[in-house]
């Protein structure tokens, strides 16, 4: 008798499969952000289009520059830069000036990014580490946002909040963490009393619940970390303004609170079985 043969289809692993990519991650969060900026324009800041151009230039070029002197492959099209251009455009006060802007997005493209490693190398948020020394360098020039300044609009807290809700969505976050945020922030603001005007105080909230803390890169790896870190950030955001929450305190306190992630990383990270000394555990293998 002949032996029979077996034909095996070889594929490289792993063998589970995912449709999930960082170019899915930032394009959907750009969709996430389309409703506000149609809101900007119909509500009278139609001027935050000139500072989005103005940042998505500079971020294409700086990220274009970063690749060709660090030898590395371009990422333009996993949209990256353009949700850094568009985040970052949306922390920009009204009428900033153009100069300003631009260093802006060399300090979060090219310093805060790619002089840390690039793409998931770096230890602090780079669009509020940008927003944070514009303010140092600008303080006259560095107010709220265009879209959370004066009076708030309910336009604006609805566009944010259907951005939100588009982002949730697409599952590409954990849902907790915006809603621990928003209400650790809302009890603090009904017991504390602050002073910011409630259409402004909501927009801001659900701005930085949905948007800033939307980056994987400089939160914690374990859940535990993150709702902790996610509660300290709120609790620090609504006291280190003595106006109360403002988008000027959330960037010093989630900046604080990267810098105390690797601290978190080791007091939560998982431990072998039968572990007492957590501190001397390692990750298992």
């Amino acid at each position: 008798m002949a032996e029979a043969t077996l034909s095996y289809k070889r594929v490289l692993p792993p063998h589970i499969h995912s449709t999930a990519s960082l170019a899915k991650r930032n394009w959907g969060q750009l969709i996430a952000l389309a409703p506000l900026f149609v809101t900007a324009c119909l509500t009278g800041h139609a001027e935050i289009l000139r500072v989005l151009l103005i940042c998505l230039v500079s971020a294409v070029a700086f990220e274009f520059l970063a690749g060709k002197l660090f030898h590395k492959k371009e990422s333009l099209r996993n949209g990256e830069a353009v949700l850094a251009a568009a985040l970052f455009s949306l922390l920009m006060p009204s009428r900033c000036p153009s100069e300003v802007v631009i260093l802006g997005v060399f300090s979060a493209v090219f310093a805060a990014k790619e002089l840390f490693g690039g793409t998931g190398n770096y230890l602090l948020h780079p669009l509020l580490l940008a927003r944070v020394f514009l303010q140092l360098c600008f303080p006259k020039v560095m107010s709220e946002p265009m879209l959370l300044a004066g009076d708030g609009n309910i336009w604006v807290l609805a566009a944010i909040g259907l951005g939100g809700i588009i982002f949730l969505k697409q599952k590409q976050g954990y849902w907790k963490t915006p809603i621990l945020f928003m209400a650790t922030c809302f009890i603090c603001e009904a017991l504390l009393g602050g002073q910011a005007m409630p259409l402004t105080f909501f927009s801001a909230v659900l701005f930085t619940a949905f948007f800033l803390l939307a980056d994987p890169v400089t939160l914690p790896l374990t859940r535990r970390g993150t709702m902790l870190f996610v509660l300290c950030a709120a609790l620090l955001s609504s006291r280190l303004s003595s106006e109360g929450f403002s988008i000027q305190g959330v960037g010093y306190a989630i900046l604080l609170m990267n810098l105390l992630t690797p601290w978190l990383e080791v007091w939560l990270k998982p431990t072998p079985y039968k572990t007492k000394n957590q501190f001397k555990a390692t990750y298992l293998s």
